[in-house]
């Protein structure tokens, strides 16, 4: 927040577009873990000006800023009585961990440490980017937060140059303050730090003309005099005062320095070399460096216990690299070992060894060294007592091998690497944990950049982009892959691209010959650490096509109980082979994902990985369904399914409403569009169509159809291999459905044709009449509205021989719009009146829906405003409810249009404004023709 806004999850930056989510999302964001009510963000939303319909508004603006950040960062923001809330940790948000580097640094000077709070005070003010929350919309509410903060900088910045000011450091600080005090003329505070500044950088003179100047500006403007600080100090500046040229550290004796060389030349220095490519982390750096902080203030040593991450994530190379950076703070050494906690090739290092060797690298003479453990200890702990020395423990199994090597000094830092959180350590030690993420994009081509040149990977971006995809942007593969291209400096990156491509041989080709540098063998030390039960569920997670799992799935995966698997999944995070996205979600890199699925075909028989993909595919198939019949009851392919009774341990998941169906639908999506792909792929035709039937209405109302594509062409092509017509049928409508949607109207003709052929040839007339519906449709975006009439009452005279009410009133409808289309709006509107009749006769609220906007439409047309009006707005209400996401734009559009006719510029601007936002959400063509009328509202002539 502490410049633009920048969102990562994961690693990855996320986008969030849309002026109103802006302006959301910053108030939740200043608020972090405060429920700000739903009035303020309102205000805060449409700028002070919120409508009268804010209330029921709202809550879609936040369905659409979770969706927007996705499943792990939206799930963040919670709702509560009466508002909502962004619950985010310290760590997560630079503007929490300024407020706290604010508060530490505060202590520091409390505490006459101004070394410390100097320090700390970078930090801090090392988070800032730019102007807070800048390019985003600002009201005047959210300005008034927003200053707040600015406020706190500048504070934050006097408290920085007067630590420095104390310790010496004029010479540096003296641009810096001169640029505060002239922004602030009227800050005494600042004004006095500035004269002084001069003064002590020997500039007497100007000094003196500054105080002057201060001296005349406050006269001349508020009528007063200098406050008495800063008269007092340039009465001592007059008189020389040799006081104000002493600062409280910073300027130190030659004895000192001598000294201080001295112990440095016996103080062990054990650190590996640094690793010449390092690059990125710094918001772990960041977050190290204040850790630091702490340990200068005392209270026992720090201990950094998650520079923690899966293997090959940089760890090691993390602890090494800062341990460099802060070496100078620890004159009196800096110890190493590596505890081999996960190295196959031997056991892990023991206590007894480790200290040996410390004391030893102490100049603790052999004869002082006691032969048992606990006497050594209590003499490596003696040793260490009062000194600053730096300890890395890397690479360690657990709690019990770090937690002796600890030492009672509150002077020392501790950095411990590991596969594992430690969580005892944690839990027991105050370790303080850091998890370590594979490097995101930016920091992933910055690495090949450094290892390639940056000319190389400029001239070949779109293979340089696909190398870092397909090493996951894990630091150990990308080093791989960039060696064996600095190897060959004239074979072209998309080579190199080639061979990784093969998820087969993906393992094979990022290997260096040597087990450390080898992403398969590295990998494999963690796996062969694991209990048997949860290297089981890790080679069944190979067979789950991701990108995340909850914990329903994995039991059904694994055939075991929800708690089993909740345990195990929790036991695999421990180990850094899952990544916990959310609450009960869980991920992994796609190379992780590679490994497990090599150990899934080596170790289980073809027969299990069978039965566990069967389990996964019921699974998801009856929980689909489940969701499909609390939010589209009134969909006759979902209703019509019948589903087979699901293998033993494929339990569906519960879910009890629409809300909640939903929820799951929206948090599933990528997953269900992958399953069903998997399942086709695996020979499971039955599990693949029914799976694309039951995720269809989601994707169509969703307005996702890149992946409505995909699982209508799965259905097809499952169909086709069963020999299913009726399923055919069913696939080629949706195939045409998806391509009218995306004004591909030649391809949704022909699918469109073929599933009617099709059902003519099954007999079904119903089918048959919501097909032609399809092919009215498809001719209304063609401009041939006298054949969409037609078309619209051939398939009313066949829905009405079957029966088919909310057919007819769909049928009615289409007829009613398309004579509107026409002209012909009194026999349109007849037509649409019987329709709604029918609607809420099947109780069928999306036909209704569907029909009040038509209604509306035709009033508008025919000069009845205020009546069109109301009906898009119950239209609107009732898109809302049932979560139908792009059919709230087309409300929202006609709306826009009708208060624009009746003179209510604001509300139309609203309305268009929000149908906007769903339309670039879903990058959908008809945004132009919105973002024209939004154009055209600040042209004199609108």
């Amino acid at each position: 927040m502490l410049g633009p806004l920048v969102i990562r999850v994961s690693g990855t930056e996320v986008a969030v577009t849309g002026r109103r989510r802006q302006a959301l999302l910053g108030m939740l964001l200043l608020r972090a873990n405060r429920m700000v009510p739903w009035e303020q963000l309102a205000e805060v939303v449409w700028e002070g000006r919120p409508p009268g319909t804010a209330r029921e508004i709202l809550p879609s603006y936040v369905m659409r800023l979770r969706r927007a950040m996705g499943a792990e960062a939206g799930g963040r923001v919670v709702t509560g009585p009466g508002g909502y809330t962004a619950e985010l940790d310290e760590s997560e948000l630079d503007l929490h961990r300024f407020r706290a580097g604010y508060r530490r640094a505060r202590r520091q000077e409390e505490a006459g440490d101004w070394t410390g709070a100097y320090d700390a005070w970078e930090a801090a003010l090392g988070l800032w980017r730019g102007e807070p929350l800048a390019g985003l919309p600002v009201g005047a509410a959210l300005r008034e937060e927003l200053d707040a903060v600015v406020r706190t900088r500048t504070e934050a910045r006097q408290y920085r140059v007067e630590a420095g000011l104390r310790l010496g450091r004029d010479a540096d600080l003296l641009g810096e303050v001169a640029d505060l005090a002239q922004s602030h003329p009227f800050d005494e505070r600042l004004q006095a730090q500035w004269v002084r500044a001069l003064y002590l950088a020997g500039r007497q003179g100007e000094a003196l003309r500054v105080y002057d100047g201060v001296r005349r500006r406050l006269a001349e403007e508020l009528g007063v005099d200098p406050s008495p600080p800063l008269q007092e100090l340039h009465r001592r500046i007059l008189q020389a005062d040799p006081a104000l040229a002493a600062p409280a550290g910073g300027r130190a004796g030659a004895t000192a320095a001598s000294a201080g060389a001295a112990a440095r030349s016996t103080a062990p220095q054990q650190l590996p070399a640094a690793v010449r490519h390092f690059t990125g982390r710094t918001e772990e750096l960041t977050a190290l460096g204040a850790l630091l902080e702490e340990a200068a203030g005392g209270g026992g040593a720090v201990v950094v216990s998650a520079i923690g991450g899966t293997a090959g994530v940089g760890k090691t190379t993390l602890a090494v690299h800062f341990a460099h950076q802060v070496a100078h703070r620890f004159p009196d050494g800096q110890l190493f070992v590596n505890l081999r906690g996960f190295d196959p090739a031997g056991r892990p290092a023991e206590a007894a060894t480790v200290v040996r060797g410390f004391l030893e690298a102490l100049a603790v003479p052999a004869a002082r060294i006691p032969k048992d453990l606990d006497g050594q200890l209590a003499l490596y702990r003696s040793t260490l007592a009062g000194t600053r020395t730096l300890i890395v423990l890397d690479n360690a199994r657990d709690a019990e091998q770090v937690r002796p090597l600890l030492p009672g000094s509150d002077s020392c830092l501790v950095l411990v690497t590991s596969r594992d959180r430690l969580s005892g350590l944690v839990a027991l030690d105050g370790a303080v944990p850091l998890t370590l993420d594979v490097l995101n994009r930016e920091e992933a081509r910055e690495l090949l950049c450094l290892r390639l040149g940056a000319e190389r990977v400029r001239a070949q971006e779109q293979a340089a982009d696909e190398l870092i995809t397909l090493c996951a942007r894990l630091p150990l593969a990308l080093n791989i892959a960039a060696a064996r291209a600095v190897g060959r400096p004239g074979t072209a990156l998309s080579v190199w691209a080639d061979e990784l491509r093969a998820a087969r041989t993906r393992l094979d080709v990022l290997s260096t010959g040597e087990r450390s540098s080898d992403v398969r063998a590295v990998m494999s030390w963690s796996y062969q650490a694991l209990e048997p039960h949860a290297a089981r569920l890790f080679r069944l997670l190979g067979l789950h096509p991701g990108p995340g799992i909850g914990v329903p799935a994995a039991a059904a995966l694994a055939g075991v109980p929800l708690h089993e698997a909740r345990s195990t999944l929790d036991e695999l995070a421990r180990a850094h082979l899952l990544t916990e996205q959310a609450a009960g979600r869980y991920t992994c890199h796609d190379l992780l994902r590679a490994y497990a699925v090599e150990q899934a075909e080596r170790h289980e028989a073809e027969e299990v990985r069978r039965e566990a993909l069967a389990r996964m595919f019921d699974h998801y198939l009856h929980t689909a369904h489940r969701a499909a019949s609390l939010a589209y009851a009134t969909d006759t392919t979902v209703t019509a399914l019948d589903l087979s009774t699901p293998a033993p341990g494929a339990t569906p998941a519960a879910l009890d409403d629409h809300e909640q169906a939903l929820a799951w639908y929206r948090a599933e999506q990528a997953v269900l569009t992958a399953t069903a792909a998997r399942a086709h792929a695996a020979g499971f035709d039955d599990h693949a169509w029914q799976l694309s039937a039951v995720l269809v209405p989601f994707l169509l109302r969703s307005g996702a159809w890149r992946e409505w594509e995909e699982v209508s062409r799965t259905a097809l092509a499952a169909a086709e291999r069963s020999g299913h017509r009726d399923r055919q049928a069913h696939a080629h409508r949706w195939l045409g459905q998806v391509h009218r949607s995306e004004d591909r109207q030649p391809e949704a003709h022909a699918h469109l044709r073929r599933a009617l052929d099709l059902f003519d040839s099954l007999g079904d007339r119903s089918r048959q009449g919501g097909t032609l519906l399809d092919i009215a449709l498809t001719h209304g975006e063609q401009k041939g509205f006298s054949e969409a009439v037609a078309t619209s009452r051939d398939a009313l005279d066949r829905l009405r021989a079957v029966g088919d009410t909310a057919g007819q009133a769909l049928a009615l409808n289409s007829v009613g719009w398309y004579l509107a289309m026409l002209g012909d709006c009194a026999p349109a509107l007849a037509h649409c009146r019987r329709a709604l009749a029918l609607a809420r006769e099947a109780a069928s609220p999306r036909t209704e829906a569907a029909v009040l906007d038509s209604i509306g439409y035709i009033q508008h047309a025919i000069g009845d405003f205020e009546d069109a009006r109301s009906h898009y707005l119950e239209a609107l209400r009732l898109r809302r409810a049932l979560g139908d996401y792009f059919l709230q734009s087309e409300a929202l559009t006609h709306l826009g249009d009708t208060c624009l006719a009746l003179g209510d510029t604001e509300a139309a601007r609203t309305a268009w404004r929000d149908a906007l936002t769903i339309l670039d959400d879903l990058q959908h063509r008809d945004a132009v023709a919105v973002r024209g009328r939004l154009d055209a509202l600040t042209e004199p002539a609108h």
